[in-house]
């Protein structure tokens, strides 16, 4: 916080950014009383080229002209905006500092008005009507007087112990560190500065602008005090660095401060070490470290693959396909019906109802990321809902006198964690498989509802394979029945396999599960036989459900 000076401040920072033009500055007027008050602070940039060395020391010269010794003070400081500068495009900056030796942060909030031909009254003026006036808590008000140029500086600060970056040394908060004390500690007139809630937004939508490490060099001049601080930023180039040197005393009156600001001048320009034009520090910090524009993602997720499109009903039909990939995410597909979107999904299966009985439709489907690119659509697939008037179950017609095959991923219902995948080798090009962490679980299962004529004792094959170089298992079940464990191949090698022992199938409707025991477990197909000769290659053509 400022305080009143018998010794002023006097800050000299350095630069080998390039010169700006110089300028004249007009006194400053009487200010008001229902103003603010301000004291005054001079700055004026030194050519680093000439008063600090290649480790970014101040030279010996110059720290013997104002008595600074060799040790200097590290800070660390980094400004919080948004991507697009919002706060700094209303006269507004927010600034973290950290000084090595302190445990605390120092959070400044800071306000600039523009001071056209030396009138401060103006400028405190227009402040006042901002809400910025002597009532303001906790802000001071501050000239800023450089070589060319005067600005008003209305700023609120306040040191903060910041949880997790407190302590000695130079700790810069992470970015939602900053943001959160940033929106913890700012004033009201910044949090509802051009709407209510307005800096808020601003600040919890911010990036950090920096870090930048400076260091600082404590002397006297004309019995007044006396800082000089040397930065190192990026240069232009954004290829190394350079260094900004700035000089500034604060004194509380105009006279003070012009009387001062003139020797100085006129020290500096003797020296040949003064910089006769502005450098706009905190512009250049902003502009050298702003965050770069993220890459836009252009990738299209890749084409869902294994559509399956089954009628469950005359009015209904179940889609079910195989996951689409992409760089980023597949955040949702899009299903399409004759060419005209009917819906979204954010999963694999889609359930389309209010259909026409007997009638042929194609779907297809398309993937969609957060970045909005969409995929190819897939392969279309038909279907043809059931005849009119037929409801009920759709069942797999089970003849005992037969081998029946049954695609696994054209199961009746499924509760659970079984997924789609495409694959290939398999017979419908697709299987369903477990995820890791799946557990073993009688609820987490796929159903196939059997309408079996000729019955009998059946083995229940599941060409199948696990997922790494062991075998994994499955359990399969009829209606109510005990489960039976089915071991799978081993990885990369499809095998029809069963359980030890034979099931009852009585002639009429059943309804067999195949549930989770090891999770990342993979079924391709099933079969259904009364002999124990094991089925060959991916088996015969599969059954086709129908309604009863």
């Amino acid at each position: 916080m400022f305080q009143a000076y018998k010794m002023s401040k006097v800050i000299m920072a350095s630069t080998a950014a390039a010169l700006l033009l110089t300028g004249g500055i007009l006194s400053p007027q009487q200010v008001s009383a229902a103003n603010g008050t301000p004291n005054y602070e001079v700055k004026f940039n030194l050519n680093p080229s000439i008063v600090v060395d290649s480790s970014h020391n101040l030279i010996s010269s110059v720290r013997s002209q104002f008595s600074t010794g060799s040790s200097s003070k590290a800070y660390r400081v980094q400004y919080m905006d948004t991507a697009t500068g919002a706060l700094d495009a209303q006269g507004w900056s927010d600034r973290i500092r950290k000084k090595s030796s302190d445990s605390t942060h120092q959070l400044q909030f800071k306000k600039r008005y523009p001071i056209t031909n030396g009138d401060i009254t103006g400028a405190l003026t227009t402040a006042a009507n901002d809400g910025l006036n002597s009532s303001a808590s906790g802000f001071e008000f501050q000239v800023d007087w450089t070589f060319s140029k005067q600005t008003l500086s209305v700023q609120y600060e306040k040191d903060v112990t910041v949880s997790g970056y407190s302590g000695s040394g130079l700790n810069a908060p992470n970015l939602a560190t900053s943001k959160s004390i940033s929106v913890a500690n700012a004033p009201s007139q910044l949090k509802n500065w051009s709407s209510t809630g307005w800096g808020t937004t601003q600040l919890n939508n911010s990036v950090i602008y920096g870090p930048i490490d400076f260091k600082r060099y404590e002397g006297t001049f004309d019995d007044l005090d006396l800082d000089i601080e040397v930065w190192t930023i990026l240069n232009a180039a954004k290829t190394g660095t350079e260094d900004i040197v700035e000089a500034s005393f604060k004194a509380d009156t105009l006279s003070e401060a012009t009387t001062a600001r003139t020797n100085l001048m006129n020290l500096l320009n003797t020296k040949g070490w003064l910089v006769q034009s502005d450098v706009l520090k905190t512009s250049l910090i902003m502009e050298r470290y702003a965050p770069t524009a993220p890459t836009p993602d252009t990738t299209v997720p890749s084409i869902p693959s294994g559509l399956i499109a089954t009628a469950t009903s005359s009015t209904q039909v179940q889609l079910n396909w195989t996951a689409a990939t992409d760089n980023v995410a597949v955040t949702s597909y899009d299903v399409y019906r004759n060419g005209s979107k009917i819906g979204s999904s954010s999963t694999t299966t889609y359930s389309d109802s209010g259909l026409t009985a007997s009638t042929a439709y194609s779907y297809t489907v398309i993937a969609k990321d957060a970045a909005g690119n969409d995929s190819t659509a897939s392969s279309a697939v038909s279907v043809t809902t059931a005849a009119g008037g037929v409801t009920g179950t759709l069942y797999y017609n089970v003849n005992g006198s037969n081998i029946s095959y049954i695609e696994a991923e054209t199961f009746t219902a499924k509760t659970g964690t079984f997924t789609q995948a495409t694959c290939s080798a398999c017979s419908g090009t697709a299987n369903m498989q477990t995820p890791n962490g799946s557990g073993d679980s009688d609820t987490n299962y796929l159903k196939y509802d059997l309408e079996v004529t000729n019955g009998g004792s059946f083995y229940i094959y599941l060409l199948s394979q696990g997922p790494d170089g062991s075998s994994d298992s499955f359990n399969v079940a009829v209606d109510a029945g005990s489960n039976y464990q089915v071991t799978t191949g081993s990885a990369g090698s499809w095998a029809w396999k069963k359980p030890s022992s034979s099931i009852s199938l009585s002639t009429g409707t059943h309804t067999l599960y195949i549930k989770v025991r090891e999770d990342g477990a993979m079924v391709d197909k099933i079969a259904l036989s009364k002999t124990s000769s094991t089925p060959s290659g991916l088996g015969g053509t599969a059954l086709v459900p129908s309604t009863h």
